[in-house]
């Protein structure tokens, strides 16, 4: 009864409150640095269930985990809720205390038994181009020391007015307390002089539920079952698991549910309201893929009458295998492009591919597409409009004819360069099924598009992962 209550409430607070979209305008644009901390763990998870936050680069300092092995675990984070496009930086071994590393690891190994050690991005050099390179002012969330922060605004004072606010997870009482400074208070200090606003959020013992992991495993996606394993075998139902780090993204998402205080100039602390409504708030955030309001529609039509027959034969498979962000892209594809085509259909898979790849929301990227102005080819224009909101009225997409016509197309977000490309082998296929249908029909015949319809739907909608269909290549 408790799990119902739950989540009833989870649906009146998150429908009257943040609404989240496979690609809207998220509200910032942040990097997180990190010390691989269980917290931060569970923070990271709610900022990338979000919408809400263009994610620029994450960076580890020395603290709970080593910086390495930090970054390590981050990475393969990234990779399990699709989202390898966000870089990840290594920063220095500055010989902080480890007095929670055996509190930590095991549940990092719990989720990542087989984490392989790989080459990372310089976490000070990563932190300064993500700042630098961003259109908009950025904040940093800091989920450990101070040290990579300090350092790069003492290299590069330029940066200071692009930086909002710095949210950093730490107590305090005429000054601040807790692991996070006492690792580096001197770099406290030095950000004190740059004058740039620094938030500390503190959670004042605040604990989730008994049953919050229960509630989770009834949300059945990536991030819920991510948060299942890590926490697996753990001490979670004897000692219970506190809120620390977990409070910087609902900060950001749910201000109204904390009281601000300022503590020195530049400076206010953070804490939340005696109410405590956050485990409501955070299973809100984790239902990332339910539907949402829209611009002219409360939500799209996943079933009934108002489906196409085929549509509607196929609608619960391609639910389960794809979500529901990809059903409600591709059907806005097919009813703008007038027809049910292949390349119009992949190209939609291509557009949310590139959104979750990057983390980011509308107006943040620029495209610039391969595909020519010829159909078939062409319609995948029409796909990569749909899929990421980059849209010619916008400005922000458009099309190279100097090369050789290919379903393919270059992203240019916050200084990158990256090129998705229809794999050879599902080109192949495409060309082939469209030749042998054209040969067999004519392509100005009924039967032709009736039956390019039902391929396209059940082989190149239904059979295809988004997942599986492109080579990502950063230049």
């Amino acid at each position: 009864m408790r799990n119902t209550v739950l989540i009833f409430f989870v649906l009146i607070f998150c429908f009257s409150g943040t609404e989240i979209s496979a690609h809207k305008r998220a509200k910032y644009n942040i990097v997180i640095d990190t010390d691989g901390g269980i917290d931060d763990l569970r923070a990271m998870t709610y900022f990338m269930a979000s919408r809400e936050f263009n994610i620029n680069a994450i960076t580890t300092v020395d603290g709970v985990l080593p910086p390495q092995e930090a970054a390590d675990y981050i990475s393969e984070l990234c990779k399990l809720f699709n989202h390898e496009g966000i870089r990840v930086g290594q920063g220095q071994k500055t010989g902080a205390s480890k007095k929670y590393y055996e509190h930590a690891l095991p549940v990092w190994e719990n989720l990542f038994p087989d984490v392989q050690q790989i080459r990372h991005y310089d976490a000070e050099k990563l932190l300064a181009n993500a700042i630098e390179f961003e259109k908009k002012r950025t904040i940093i969330i800091a989920m450990g020391p101070l040290t990579n922060i300090a350092a790069v605004l003492k290299q590069n004072t330029d940066l200071c007015p692009k930086i909002e606010t710095i949210l950093w997870y730490a107590d305090y009482d005429k000054a601040p307390k807790g692991y996070n400074f006492e690792q580096d208070n001197e770099a406290y200090e030095i950000l004190k002089k740059f004058k740039v606003p620094i938030k500390l959020v503190y959670a004042n013992d605040n604990k989730y539920k008994d049953d919050f992991l229960e509630t989770c495993s009834e949300i059945e996606n990536v991030y819920t079952a991510a948060l299942i394993k890590a926490f697996e075998n753990s001490d979670f139902e004897n000692s219970g698991m506190y809120y620390w780090d977990d409070f910087l993204p609902m900060y950001l998402l749910y201000p109204s549910m904390f009281d601000e205080m300022v503590v020195e100039d530049y400076a206010r602390k953070i804490v939340p309201k005696p109410e405590n409504y956050f485990d409501i708030l955070v299973t809100g955030v984790l239902n990332f893929d339910k539907p949402d309001q829209g611009v002219s529609f409360n939500e799209i039509p996943t079933s009934g009458y108002m489906l196409r027959l085929d549509i509607e034969k196929f609608a619960d498979s391609l639910l389960l295998s794809h979500g529901y962000a990809e059903f409600k892209i591709v059907s806005l594809t097919n009813e703008i492009h007038s027809h049910i085509g292949v390349y119009s259909i992949l190209g939609a898979k291509t557009g949310l591919r590139i959104m979750e790849y990057l983390h980011a929301g509308l107006d943040e990227i620029n495209l610039v597409s391969f595909a020519g102005y010829t159909p078939p080819l062409s319609c995948f224009n029409d796909g990569l409009q749909v899929g990421t909101g980059s849209t010619i009225g916008y400005g922000t997409i458009t099309v190279d004819e100097s090369k050789d016509k290919t379903p393919s197309v270059l992203v240019k977000y916050n200084g990158r360069e990256i090129l998705f490309s229809l794999k050879p082998e599902v080109v192949d296929e495409i060309i082939k099924d469209i030749s042998s249908l054209v040969k067999q029909y004519g392509l100005e015949s009924e039967m032709y598009w009736s039956v390019l319809r039902e391929k396209s739907i059940e082989k190149y909608w239904l059979g295809m992962s988004r997942f599986d269909i492109l080579d990502i290549e950063e230049k």
